[in-house]
């Protein structure tokens, strides 16, 4: 829109005006293409906004919509902030998908050249938004496609594909003969091609393993050798998925590398077993054998009350968090609700989650890690009875091991409380529920966060490179600053009881490395690296500090240390730096 305001000399002296003005979201879109985003996209929308357009595309052709970008307040029924599309221009047109969250839906299109897409925000949390390209898109699989089996429509082409027991030819056309295919015996073997010689390069097999209703399928796999890491599997790999009702897939994982997959249990009673190999290494490939059991579970949750869980000829009866299972393995009753949380990383819930969790309840969590260690606490879903104080159903969170440690926070309502860090290796957590309104509750993590600072005091306390030293080498790209501050003023005494870390002449790769004072523009007083054990350290005042660095390849154990304060009667700051000049 354009507005010319001009005045004329002879007319002078009249007021002006004054107008307002807002951009209006939505409306009637006529393009082939296009970008539609929220409003005030990239910045946080604004609340209580409702944009709605209808998108037309040529006729003969399809709306085809694609994500760029999305962060919508998000919620498990997409209640409150939202993004609707439907395949038509009435409401009462075909949903195509209500969303919310943080990850990009998948491409949509529509079956006719028409679509209404419509964003809804509330009043309260606000988010950056989306932003998605439409595209009017034919669907090539209705002309003259040239596909011997199948044709797959994608956005801006096709794509021909082959049923079970049979691959693409080279022409991308045409299908062969191949391995996999279609199995309904009870039991039997499955091997790569070629198997135990090396499989060819290039190849695509698919099995398809289909039990009787009820039943589930078991995988277990007697040798392994593929191409890869068993990491991103890029190259060649076994893919293994669970087919279940209205086509519903699960995925148990991609694997590749020489280590033996997990055994495997289908959800369903079909079972797709996928192997391909590129055009370059090839290995020894693998066998697996497979069987079928009744899956009871399947018929009246095995009489089960809570959860039931197929097992190879039987089945076992659990309980949801904060219930314990009856005597007679099938019921469930309340049970103690104090909890001890020691591994480096896991998940915690309400009582009863995902279920509303019961009336007055009290429960604790109290989380230790290793010392140099803070925990971190993360909401992934949380909906407790609102109040202004929190006075009614709650979640205090302490920094220390007990309720009268520092307070870290109070929680209600149904807004995702923001990360929790301890400034220590402890947490204590507490949530309380009064006699009246239940909700659905909520779903944590809990993870470990290395540095922080430290008080060295008159007994020897412990410091590790990472969270699970012994157990496993650290990780890549560490970067942890430790600062140990002498109780009462008192310097600080540090040795390193072990130590093993990547090795480069001049430590460039993963180290650590020593500051005389709180912080890196204090006096360096060594940087070290490979499996050779530090000196000993002594401050020239009350702090000391300690950087462990690694980069993102090679990792090894890592290092222990101890640390304490020194008492006034040690030798003074001039003895203990020149030891260091020498």
């Amino acid at each position: 829109m354009l507005i010319t305001y001009k005045t004329s000399f002879h007319n002078a002296g009249h007021k002006g005006f004054k107008a307002h003005y807002e951009a209006i979201c939505g409306g009637d879109v006529y393009q082939e293409k296009g970008i539609l985003h929220s409003p005030n996209y990239p910045e946080d929308y604004w609340p209580n906004k409702e944009c709605t357009w209808r998108i037309t595309v040529p006729d003969n052709h399809q709306v085809a919509l694609k994500f760029q970008s999305f962060e919508i307040e998000n919620h498990d029924n997409c209640v409150y902030d939202y993004l609707e599309i439907r395949d038509g221009h009435e409401s009462t047109s075909p949903l195509l998908g209500r969303f919310c969250g943080y990850k990009n839906p998948e491409d949509i299109r529509s079956s006719g050249n028409k679509m209404t897409v419509k964003f809804v925000s509330d009043r309260s949390v606000q988010k950056a938004g989306f932003a998605a390209d439409f595209i009017k898109e034919l669907d090539e699989c209705k002309g003259d496609h040239g596909c011997e089996h199948e044709c797959t429509n994608t956005l801006g082409g096709y794509k021909c594909e082959c049923r079970i027991g049979y691959e693409l030819h080279s022409d991308g056309k045409k299908c062969e003969d191949a391995c996999g295919g279609v199995i309904e015996e009870t039991n039997g073997t499955i091997i790569s091609p070629s198997f135990p010689d090396l499989y060819p390069p290039n190849k695509i097999c698919i099995w398809e393993i289909i039990a009787p209703p009820q039943y589930r399928i078991t995988l277990n796999f007697t040798h392994f050798d593929l191409e890869g890491n068993n990491q991103d599997c890029e190259y060649d790999s076994v893919d293994i998925r669970s087919k279940m009702a209205d086509d519903e897939v699960r995925k148990h994982g991609v694997f590749c590398g020489s280590g033996l997959p997990p055994l495997i249990t289908s959800e369903g009673n079909s079972l797709r077993i996928e192997f391909s190999s590129d055009n370059s290494v090839q290995k020894s490939g693998f066998g697996a054998l497979f069987f079928t059991d009744k899956d009871e579970c399947a018929t009246g949750n095995g009489g089960c009350q809570h959860i039931c869980k197929n097992t190879i000829g039987s089945y076992a009866c659990s309980c949801h968090n904060g219930f314990v299972l009856h005597e007679n393995l099938h019921d469930c009753k309340e049970g103690s609700c104090s909890h001890q949380m020691t591994t480096p990383f896991g998940e915690i819930t309400s009582p009863n989650y995902p279920d509303y969790y019961p009336s007055r309840k009290d429960c604790t969590w109290l989380f230790t890690t290793t010392p140099g260690h803070r925990i971190k606490l993360m909401f992934k879903e949380f909906e407790l009875e609102p109040h202004q104080e929190c006075a009614y159903d709650r979640i205090a969170a302490f920094d220390g091991d007990n309720d009268m440690s520092p307070t870290l926070g109070k929680f209600c309502g149904s807004k995702i409380p923001h990360p929790i860090l301890a400034s220590g290796n402890r947490m204590f957590l507490v949530f309380k529920s009064d006699a009246s309104v239940q909700r659905k509750g909520f779903k944590a993590t809990h993870t470990t966060v290395c540095g922080g600072r430290l008080l060295a005091g008159h007994t020897m306390e412990h410091l590790y490179s990472h969270a699970k030293y012994g157990d496993q080498n650290y990780d890549n790209k560490e970067d942890c600053d430790w600062i140990i501050q002498g109780l009462n003023d008192r310097r600080v005494r540090l040795r390193f009881l072990t130590f093993e870390v990547e090795q480069e002449q001049d430590c460039g790769y993963d180290y650590v490395e020593i500051f005389d004072g709180e912080d890196d523009n204090s006096k360096p007083m060594g940087k070290y690296c490979g499996n050779k054990v530090p000196p000993e350290f002594f401050s020239s005042t009350d702090a000391l500090m300690v950087r462990f660095r690694s980069d993102d390849t090679i990792h090894a154990k890592g290092f222990s240390a101890a640390y304490t304060a020194l008492d006034s009667s040690t030798e003074d700051a001039d003895d203990i730096m020149e030891r260091y000049l020498l």
